[in-house]
């Protein structure tokens, strides 16, 4: 084989990007890849070979923490180097870029490649799975349920640092015009929607996270699911959840390389995606 090459990604390769991830059965990701391509944390990275596109990985940087996601290899050039060639890029530019703890989540097939660069599993994800819902829900007692305001901002970003250890603020403002928050005098939980039913969700208390997923799935379209993704030691959120008729669809691997970060996985109810947390 050509010695392949791995280079940034740019915008002129999304549209090709997303044909190739969806012919390798990644689904269909182009309007993720156009949103990564313009985020000022976001290193998103593709391989080539004779000038076709044929991988493609990403490193978003959340200041002391970075995470390592959608490494894809062409089915056809599998096995063959060009997965672990873009993830050893990938952690390179992390490192470079100070981040001590990098942090994945992973798949069956990519697991072994993973742990031999030095990755381990910490936890798990346990991903829910809830349809839509036609009304919109009522506020918890003493609590408003409300549209995130830009005023909301720093409070967001403050709770959801203590729920990560991650700086997410680029993050949670690409996506707060589209949040919901609940508060009495304080906040005390927010839900940031993503794209393929995804969300970043942080909430102390479990009527305010189903709360807040409620009006997640209110706002979903009608054919699509919405995603709760709780870390094991969110115990109670997890049982609270299937009480309710939600059924948990699968768990993934959540893998760190280096130390763990000081965060609060107790509060963690969704998240942006798989590939930046």
């Amino acid at each position: 084989m050509t010695a392949f090459e791995i280079r940034a990604m740019t915008p002129a390769d999304v549209d090709e990007v997303g044909e190739v991830t969806l012919a390798g059965g990644f689904g269909d990701r182009r309007a993720f890849f156009g949103a990564i391509v313009a985020m000022v944390q976001c290193r998103p990275l593709v391989a080539t070979l004779d000038g076709r596109l044929i991988g493609t990985a990403l490193g978003s940087i959340h200041g002391d923490v970075g995470w390592v996601g959608v490494v894809f290899v062409v089915p056809e050039l599998r096995r063959q180097g060009i997965g672990r060639a873009l993830t050893e890029a990938v952690c390179d530019i992390l490192d470079g870029a100070g981040c001590h703890s990098l942090v994945l989540v992973a798949t069956e097939l990519g697991r072994p490649m993973y742990e031999r660069l030095g990755f381990r599993e910490r936890t798990r994800y346990h991903m829910f799975a809830g349809d839509p819902l036609a009304e919109a829900p009522s506020s918890p007692p003493g609590a408003s349920l409300r549209p995130i305001r830009p005023s909301d901002l720093d409070a967001i970003e403050a709770i959801d640092r203590e729920a990560t250890g991650e700086q997410r603020r680029p993050l949670i403002e690409a996506y707060a015009s589209r949040g919901w928050l609940i508060e009495d005098e304080r906040l005390r939980g927010f839900v940031l929607p993503t794209t393929r039913g995804n969300g970043a969700l942080i909430a102390q208390r479990p009527e305010d996270a189903v709360c807040l997923l409620d009006m997640h799935r209110h706002l979903a379209p009608q054919d699509g699911r919405v995603w709760a993704g709780l870390p094991t030691e969110n115990e109670a959120g997890i049982r609270f959840l299937a009480e309710r008729g939600w059924f948990e669809w699968r768990s993934f691997p959540r893998m760190l390389r280096g130390p763990e970060p000081s965060w609060r996985p107790d509060t963690i109810w969704g998240q942006f995606n798989h590939a930046m947390g």
